[in-house]
Order: C-alpha cells, then sequence, then structure tokens
C-alpha cells in the first residue's frame, strides 16, 4: 500500500461568502497539538510597492486561532540578500508599519528573525543534493513549535514558491541564502554589454565592474542575487542555464537544514489567492493570472507543494502556467524535497 500525506482544502470557489477566520479554523484546527508555547508564524510582508502579499488580516486570524488554543504568537521574516526595504531589520520593521502589518493589526510582535543586518543564525551540516552546511536564522532554534504561512505564486528562476521555499530562503540568514542564490550566478553577455555601468550601481556586494568597457563578474564576491540581471537595460547578463535547477536542489537542501534543526513538526498553510507570475519579492504592481483557488493546510511541506501546484495546473487547463511564462518546471524543488526526507509528493486531499 502506497504512502500518501494529508493535505486539507478550503475550495474558495465553493464558498463565496468565507470568513477568514472559519477558514484558519476548518484548516488549523487537525493540528492542533502541534501548536504550543512559542509559535513563531512565518510571514512574507512583500516588497515595497508590492500589493499581492498576504494580507494582515490573514495573519491576525491565524495569530487569533494560535492564541485560542494555548499558544503565544510571535510574527517573523527575516532580511532579504537583495538591496531593498527588507534588506535589513531596521528598514523591513519600518516597511512591515507602512504596510500594515504591527501590533495594533496583528496582535503579536514580529521579530525578524536573523537580527538587524540578517547575520544571526546557526550552521546546520546536512547531506544536501548540493550543500553540506546552511546557515539558519536564529529565531528558528528558540521557537517551540511554528506555522508557515505561504502565498503560493511564480518565481523567475525557481518555477514557483510555496512551503519549501518559505522554510528554505524564510528561514535562512543573509548567508543561508546566498548559499543557494550562488547556484545561479550571472553571466555577462560581451556581445551585448556597453559598459554602461548600470550593474554596478546595482550591485551592493561589489561583485560587478566594468573593465575595459565590459561588466567583469568577480565570482568570489557575487551572491547571486541577480540585481545585476534584472537592472540590465541591455540585458547583457544571463542566468545560466543549469541554474533553476541547481537553485531548487538548494532550496530543497536549505529546507531540509532547517527542518533538521528542529524537535517539532512546523503546520503549513499555502495561500492560493492572488496568484501572480512572479514572486512577492518584487517591488511593483503584478495582476493575478488567475482567479483564488483556496487555502492548504498540512503538516508535509512537499506534499502541499504539490497540491498547491496539481490545482493550478488544473484551474489552467492542466498546464503548469509559471512553466509557460518562465520555462522553469518548478517541480524540481518537490522531487529534490521527496529524495531528501523533507515529505511526499503523493497526497490524500480533503476538503474541509
Amino acid at each position: 500500500m502506497s504512502r500518501a500525506s494529508t493535505v486539507y482544502f478550503y475550495d474558495l470557489r465553493k464558498q463565496q461568502l468565507a470568513r477568514l477566520e472559519d477558514v484558519v479554523d476548518k484548516l488549523l484546527s487537525p493540528f492542533k497539538g502541534y501548536v504550543k508555547g512559542v509559535v513563531g508564524v512565518k510571514v512574507h510582508m512583500g516588497e515595497e510597492g508590492n500589493v499581492t502579499h498576504l494580507r494582515p488580516e490573514f495573519v491576525r486570524a491565524v495569530v487569533d486561532w494560535i492564541r485560542s488554543v494555548g499558544g503565544d504568537p510571535v510574527v517573523f521574516d527575516t532580511t532579504t540578500l537583495y538591496a531593498g526595504s527588507r534588506n535589513n531589520g531596521v528598514s523591513y520593521l519600518n516597511l512591515a508599519s507602512r504596510k500594515g502589518f504591527n501590533y495594533a493589526t496583528l496582535g503579536a510582535p514580529i521579530v525578524i528573525g536573523d537580527g538587524l543586518k540578517g547575520n544571526l543564525g546557526f550552521k546546520v551540516a546536512i547531506r544536501g543534493v548540493e550543500l553540506s552546511e546552511v546557515e539558519v536564522a536564529e529565531i528558528v532554534g528558540q521557537l517551540d513549535s511554528m506555522v508557515v504561512l505561504s502565498h503560493f505564486k511564480g518565481h523567475v528562476t525557481a518555477g514557483f514558491g510555496g512551503a519549501i521555499k518559505n522554510l528554505a530562503m524564510g528561514c535562512t540568514t543573509k548567508k543561508g541564502k546566498a548559499s543557494q542564490h550562488r547556484a545561479h550566478m550571472p553571466r555577462v553577455l560581451a556581445e551585448l554589454c556597453t559598459g554602461c555601468g548600470t550593474c554596478v550601481k546595482h550591485c551592493i556586494y561589489g561583485a560587478i565592474q566594468v573593465v575595459e568597457g565590459k561588466a567583469r563578474v568577480n565570482y568570489d564576491t557575487c551572491v547571486g542575487c541577480l540585481e545585476c540581471y534584472f537592472a540590465c537595460p541591455n540585458r547583457a547578463l544571463e542566468v545560466p542555464s543549469e541554474g533553476p535547477v541547481k537553485l531548487q536542489a538548494r532550496l530543497a537542501d536549505a529546507a531540509l537544514a532547517v527542518l533538521s534543526s528542529l524537535s517539532y513538526k512546523p503546520v503549513y498553510l499555502n495561500a492560493l489567492i492572488n496568484i501572480t507570475s512572479r514572486c512577492d519579492c518584487l517591488g511593483c504592481v503584478m495582476t493575478p493570472i488567475m482567479g483564488d483557488i483556496g487555502f492548504l493546510s498540512s503538516l508535509d511541506p512537499v506534499a502541499i507543494d504539490q497540491a498547491s501546484i496539481d490545482l493550478v495546473k488544473t484551474v489552467n487547463g492542466g498546464v503548469n502556467p509559471f512553466l509557460e511564462i518562465h520555462g522553469i518546471d518548478g517541480e524540481k524543488q518537490l522531487e529534490y524535497g521527496e529524495k531528501l526526507g523533507l515529505g511526499l509528493r503523493a497526497y490524500s486531499l480533503v476538503e474541509v
């Protein structure tokens, strides 16, 4: 008899007058015994200008539910590798407040889990596909339990982002993120480079310079954040063809490091609403590529992401829209995740 993980599904298409409190209660109640003590609520509050991330009202519903079952919730995220309003803890907290994430709206404190500079963490040794060590954010080792809230959406190099990516990138320090991002350090296309220096201005790590009229990347200091790639007006930088697959392997590796450091199983909740083609780190208004589908919960990060992409494909006529848009097969991270023992791709979908 084959094994399968249970994934609970609240179908918004059948519940036109859904209340967030009811949604959260139905999805999290099966896991009441896994939520206790100091409970970390892992979120992504969206980059400056992004409006399709998970809203404070949804996070508040989760916080209230946690407190109703005796938990002591703390909302957290970590700093980003790339430049922007989330690059350090102070700037991120200011951004969070501007976006409506604060104690008054959430009913819980907000903590930047890897410190003000993104360097507070601990190293975890693993036997991963690509990595043997990942630096995990300090807060992860201080929690008694965790609820991981993920906005399921597309991603330009990972194919899509869900629970696995939220663990891997969202629960690691800058060093931990860099160990993953270095899978796709950019290459300069000399024939297209005009030596304009735009890439130099956007690299906060000083890893790219113009030498003899052409951009040159120092791979000893490059972290693979791709700021230069996105900023180049001449499209003179490219992501190596093997980069996206290696990145997904490293996402699974980093998720393994995070989970290996825990003495408990996190609860995962994926939101299939405002589904955009790119991630919430993009600081602009994006139009969702399809209607809202619903919410999923599980103890298995692989299964919940598999169920999420399957539902998205079903709504899109059986075709993966992120693969169509980015040309990246995001399900590689699920293959690697299952291989590393993070969970199972086989699942049983239970509607609530």
